[in-house]
């Protein structure tokens, strides 16, 4: 009875361990689960598979007709001739859809051509008035002046369509290739290797750098030169970017490199350096432009003067001559203009607001190669008729026209879009790759947002309200790459199930051997009793 009665005890404790552990791996379970907010991923897969596609951006033209051409002219049949001749123009365009045509035919009575300023984007406005000879004036605002030798429907219509194409269609195809994620988009392109990843924000650092202060102390009215000269220009893209602007002045800074010398027989001999040699030309050793203020991208524009003994100083272009800037462009990271101090200039120099106003201009030329503005007139080479003349009116004030900031502003949201499709989409592969990666609901809610702000994006276009869709593809891909780049998914991401395994072995193996090693005796031990209770009975 003794034995029996022990027996029983550490069965009874054998099974209590067992019974505790096994109501305890439930909790444990539940306790060290990762929690996973759902993603919409049947909706970002929608995106991913349509991309921007069907996307509408309209545009309407006004044409403004003589009323002296009221008895030669019909509005009306000149309205549908245009739009027809549009049509076959634009018959081999891939994405013509995307991109509908608007037109309408307005008498004018050549009381002069109004610039339409506070006009929306996607709104442009031709004046058609008689001349000798075919000329187009293209005007920095929305407003161009066609002149034409004969007047008739047939040919107004037919110089119509010859302008307008080129100048406000030139880059549709591009922004096709953006919106629908295509492999046609060329990367090895110098504008596209040019042009910064797009951000809301930026930082432009300007940098004047002394070489040799030993021999010339030099200081610069950046501050009164940005007002005059660059601000205006900041003003016109502010509802694309925003910029933050620091300056600095560097002594002691050595090029990384030795210019070469040219001697000249009857001129003066200079030190130069070729095309080759400019990737080298930035001393990053010991040039401290570095920015640890914002965590935005920087701009730097670097003012070099160089030092006596290698002045003065100069760029050979491909050709081996001098080039006029004196400048060049570092694609995706600033500009760089050197700047021979002149030779009157003794122990101290100061570059005036006025002596800063060229190199202002150059610094505000490689900002829009930077920023992805497009030159306009450069595109349109030898893409109008032989009898046209064509003049391009250029925003001296501003630094940009109106037809520019609107083609960078479409080719900015449709950018946008597509970035924050790729965003989400690789957020959901990653987060379906890795099963205990940590996604908190404020990740689902700021994907959700991301989506609601694409859809707010095809709307406000579809309205013909580009500004809209441009801060709905901002505020997308703001808070897809928020929900992307977050700590708490961030930390899970190298922390595979091995790591698991080397936690809990060393903690349950030790415990779980014995309890399985007594388990197993208990139950050899029921079976041999209930094998010698059944003997017992068949003797009885």
């Amino acid at each position: 009875m003794k034995n029996d009665s022990t027996s029983n005890v550490t069965r009874l404790v054998v099974f209590s361990f067992w019974i505790v552990v096994l109501l305890g791996i439930p909790f444990w379970w539940k306790a060290t689960e990762v929690y996973r907010a759902n993603l919409p991923f049947t909706e970002i897969d929608a995106w991913y598979n349509k991309q921007a596609c069907d996307f509408i951006l309209p545009t309407r033209f006004t044409i403004y007709i003589p009323t002296s051409f009221s008895s030669v002219v019909d509005n009306e049949q000149l309205r549908a001739e245009i739009d027809n001749r549009l049509n076959d123009k634009l018959k081999k365009l891939n994405y013509k859809h995307n991109f509908p045509i608007t037109i309408s035919v307005n008498e004018w009575l050549q009381d002069g051509v109004e610039s339409h300023k506070e006009a929306s984007i996607g709104n442009y406005f031709i004046y058609v008035e008689q001349s000798d000879k075919v000329q187009a004036h293209i005007g920095s605002e929305r407003s161009s002046l066609l002149k034409v030798d004969k007047i008739s429907t047939s040919t107004v219509a037919e110089k119509l369509t010859a302008i307008i194409p080129p100048v406000y269609f030139s880059k549709y195809a591009t922004l096709g290739n953006i919106a629908c994620h295509t492999e046609k988009i060329n990367k090895n392109d110098a504008s596209n290797m040019r042009t910064l990843k797009y951000s809301s924000q930026y930082e432009v650092i300007f940098s004047l750098m002394n070489n040799n202060p030993e021999n010339m102390k030099i200081d610069w009215d950046i501050r009164e030169a940005i007002n005059a000269y660059l601000q205006p220009f900041l003003k016109e893209v502010s509802i694309i970017f925003n910029f933050t602007i620091d300056s600095q002045i560097q002594n002691y800074a050595p090029l990384s490199l030795t210019p070469e010398y040219k001697e000249r027989e009857n001129k003066p001999n200079y030190y130069y350096f070729e095309p080759q040699h400019l990737p080298h030309f930035i001393n990053s050793a010991e040039w401290n432009l570095a920015s640890t203020i914002t965590s935005y991208p920087s701009i730097h524009f670097v003012l070099y003067v160089p030092s006596e003994e290698e002045s003065p100083l100069r760029i050979h272009d491909s050709n081996g001559q001098p080039l006029l800037t004196n400048a060049f462009l570092v694609p995706r990271w600033g500009g760089i203009v050197i700047k021979n101090p002149p030779k009157a200039a003794t122990e101290e120099y100061r570059f005036t607001k006025k002596d800063l106003q060229p190199i202002i201009k150059i610094f505000i030329s490689q900002l829009r190669s930077l920023i992805g503005v497009h030159e306009l007139e450069d595109n349109l080479i030898g893409q109008f008729p032989s009898d046209f003349e064509v003049t391009f009116e250029l925003a001296t004030k501003t630094g940009i026209t109106t037809l520019e900031k609107d083609g960078l502003i479409r080719a900015r949201t449709l950018e946008n879009v597509a970035n924050t499709i790729s965003t989400l989409k690789s957020l959901a592969q990653l987060v379906d790759e890795i099963p205990n990666m940590v996604v908190q609901d404020h990740i689902s809610i700021k994907v959700r947002q991301s989506l609601d702000a694409l859809d707010a994006v095809g709307i406000a276009l579809s309205k013909e309200n580009y500004l809209d869709a441009l801060e709905s593809s901002i505020e997308a891909i703001e808070l897809a790459e928020k929900a992307f780049f977050d700590p708490t998914m961030v930390s899970m991401l190298y922390f595979p199930d091995e790591h698991k395994y080397a936690i809990y072995m060393p903690l349950f193996v030790p415990v779980s051997v014995p309890l399985i090693m007594a388990l197993l005796k208990e139950i050899k031990k029921l079976k041999q009793k209930n094998k010698k209770d059944v003997e017992k009975k068949k003797e009885e």
